[in-house]
């Protein structure tokens, strides 16, 4: 559990270290777990990979349902709050506190993401200066608290985060949200700003969302991976389709808003517009057909 301390630094830096949060049989199980599903010997269709091409961020591929022939060069496993592992340690007692004294101990919590970030050994993509939250992520208020548990050591030989102490007080420096501007990179990420953040294997840190951050390469000869998951009240709702995310503690009482009624009929009558449509247009190509059968067309 957090102390009073910590959570003072927590408040001023917008990071603290939590300390050892898995022993080396579960680090072990879990290094293990991540590879297996990379590398297609364990299935699970709701996990989605992306791949690390070691290049520019913004040419990254589209995350994919499998790796062809199997590979640990993948950068992204996400979904894996849908895995029995992972999903046990994202209700960790340190991240479910620190969670309560940021939203309050009477706010259910769900998750937005849980992934395994890494930087293959000797390749790595460099993340940008960004910020986690803002419209990008299309939800009606934005997650402050990420939890992020260290699988190898995340070393500044490695690429191992780099931060900007207490910029998370700056609040969102852009409503779209991620990727910063180079002009607030260059006013707020001075050298004498950022400072590089090492967390040992097992171990972890809370960071809270809006802090800035970036990684680069990993030029060693041992990957970085590292677990993330980002929890938020429960009662966010998904911009898009006014749905609730998966509950990780607590419950949601209450009815659903009514906004949220009419926009499912809306939708239902959309799919229905949709489905006749199609349907009309299949019997014209039948009836296109028919006639050439016959000879009426030609």
């Amino acid at each position: 559990m957090l102390t009073d301390q910590q959570w003072d630094e927590y408040s001023r830096d917008g990071f603290v270290h939590l300390g050892r949060v898995v022993d080396d049989g579960e680090l072990e199980m879990l290094r293990r777990r991540v590879d297996d599903l990379a590398l297609g010997r364990l299935r699970n269709p709701d996990v989605l990979f992306q791949m690390d091409t070691g290049g520019s961020y913004d040419d990254l591929p589209a995350a994919m349902g499998t790796l062809d022939d199997g590979t640990l060069l993948y950068r992204k496993v996400q979904g894996l709050e849908t895995d029995t592992e992972f999903a046990r340690l994202i209700t960790h007692p340190a991240f479910l506190d620190a969670c309560a004294r940021q939203y309050g101990r009477h706010a259910p919590l769900s998750i937005f993401r849980a992934m395994v970030m890494n930087k293959p050994a000797g390749q790595g993509t460099v993340l940008p200066w960004h910020q986690d939250g803002g419209e990008v992520w299309a939800l009606d208020r934005d997650p402050l608290v990420t939890v992020w548990v260290a699988l190898d050591d995340a070393l500044p030989e490695n690429g191992c985060m780099e931060i900007v102490p207490g910029s998370h007080r700056l609040g969102l420096l852009s409503w779209y949200g991620s990727t910063v501007r180079d002009e607030d990179v260059a006013r707020y990420c001075t050298a004498d700003r950022v400072r590089s953040l090492p967390v040992r294997a097992g171990h972890a840190v809370v960071v809270h969302n809006w802090l800035l951050h970036r990684s680069g390469v990993n030029p060693s000869s041992r990957p970085r991976r590292a677990f993330t998951a980002c929890l938020m009240d429960a009662r966010t709702r998904n911009n898009l389709t006014g749905e609730l995310f998966p509950l990780v503690h607590g419950a949601v009482a209450g009815e659903p808003p009514p906004y949220l009624g009419h926009l499912r009929a809306e939708n239902a009558l959309l799919h229905e517009s949709r489905a006749s449509a199609e349907e009309y247009a299949l019997s014209l190509e039948r009836e296109r057909e028919q006639l050439r059968s016959t000879g009426r067309i030609g």
